[in-house]
């Protein structure tokens, strides 16, 4: 019998489904493991926006773990419900900055482990959290590094800027029959185009 190109795309696909099985189960037991930490007693005063932020903190915590703990004696409804408004909570922290972008990738992916019953679906679901998450961190990445660009450009700009307004000032005849203000502008502009481009 032949190995055919068939064959080893079936192997390879099955090889990925597992290891997307294994990772998800692993991220599953972090996640529970992460949610099933006690919550440190409140001890602030109640009112301090500090001590409001940590109780809501420590609700949410408290709804996801009784969530993840109760998701498998609820009706799939049900549970597709608390899964889905426990993952816009998680929206909403993260845009807030309660949660970094790892965090809420592991809840939502054990709101996916204990919410979606199919496992095709599951894998699914996952998958495009995580590519969701990839490309986040991309565009991040990008406009990280646009602005680091423009911050050296900036200097750079700067830098000899500082070389020519010294140099025209130590001028005392200018070409073209330029004032110095005419010249300075000119040479600045250059410089400018140079670095920055037209």
């Amino acid at each position: 019998m032949k190995i055919r190109f068939v064959h080893v795309g079936l192997v390879v696909a099955a090889a990925l489904m597992v290891a997307i099985w294994m990772s998800a189960k692993m991220r599953e037991a972090h996640v529970a493991k992460v949610l099933a930490e006690p919550v440190p007693v409140e001890t602030a005063k109640a009112d301090t926006p500090d001590a409001v932020k940590r109780q809501s903190q420590q609700a949410f915590q408290r709804m996801a773990r009784e969530f993840l703990r109760n998701a498998p004696n609820m009706s799939p409804e049900i549970r597709m419900q608390h899964a889905q408004a426990l993952a816009r909570e998680v929206e909403v922290r993260e845009q807030a900055g309660e949660l970094s972008g790892d965090e809420a990738v592991l809840i939502r992916i054990g709101l996916i482990q204990a919410a979606v019953v199919d496992d095709n679906e599951r894998v699914r679901q996952a998958q495009a959290v995580v590519d969701r998450y990839q490309k986040q961190v991309k565009e991040n990445e990008a406009r990280i590094a646009a602005k680091l660009q423009r911050e050296v450009r900036q200097r750079q700009y700067k830098a000899r800027e500082a070389e020519i307004v010294a140099e025209v000032l130590a001028m005392s005849t200018f070409p073209g029959g330029l004032s110095r203000d005419e010249y300075l502008r000119l040479r600045l502009r250059e410089a400018h185009s140079a670095i920055y481009g037209p």
